[in-house]
């Protein structure tokens, strides 16, 4: 199973990673301010609460690194490659 990982402390909700996922399961959150994965396509639920809980509404970088399940992702590292800030990582 693929995860999709994010590193809050780098993200700057830059959104390339979103704009290159060809299976589109990344998005920009609503307040524009971080890059998330789309919490119908992540099976560990608990990574979506975790980024409601800890990341959504802060401002500025936080220590959070979210590790997402996501079947759909087929790891060909276009977000990895496109993001300015070395925040987002796939691992099988």
């Amino acid at each position: 199973m693929p995860y999709v990982i994010y590193d809050y402390a780098k993200c700057d909700g830059s959104g390339t990673c979103a704009d290159v996922c060809p299976v589109t399961i990344l998005e920009v959150s609503g307040n524009k301010r971080w890059c998330k994965a789309i919490d119908d396509k992540v099976e560990n639920k608990e990574a979506v609460e975790e980024f409601h809980n800890k990341v959504e509404k802060q401002k500025n970088p936080v220590n959070v690194v979210i590790k997402n399940s996501m079947p759909d992702c087929i790891m060909c590292r276009a977000c990895e490659t496109s993001c300015p800030k070395e925040a987002i990582k796939i691992e099988e």
